[in-house]
């Protein structure tokens, strides 16, 4: 997660890319730290990956953000520069910890 504005980011490793996963990290981390400099969370933009879209009633991840009344706003399809800030930072999480990480096998 990156907040665009003042360019805070938050990351955690998962083993995998699930709506429950993609809810952890905004109840876990993001929404905490808005709420402790008492900063509504009003818009959130994510890719169409399927952790993030699917119908309300069913998807865990489009369920919390209506809880929370979280606007959610997707990119375009195939886009990806539309949500760059965002891109680029996966990018870097990619070159300077999981990859390193992972080369010296240093996680098990």
């Amino acid at each position: 997660f990156v907040d665009t504005y003042s360019k805070v980011a938050f990351a955690k490793l998962y083993t995998t890319k699930t709506p429950i996963t993609a809810a952890d990290i905004l109840n876990d981390k993001v929404l905490p730290y808005f709420e402790q400099y008492e900063l509504p969370m009003l818009r959130i933009l994510t890719d169409r990956g399927t952790e993030y879209c699917g119908k309300v009633e069913h998807h865990d991840y489009q369920l919390y953000l209506a809880i929370n009344d979280i606007e959610h706003t997707k990119t375009k399809a195939m886009s990806p520069q539309t949500n760059g800030i965002c891109e680029r930072f996966h990018k870097t999480i990619l070159n300077e910890f999981y990859q390193i990480t992972f080369r010296k096998k240093l996680y098990s």
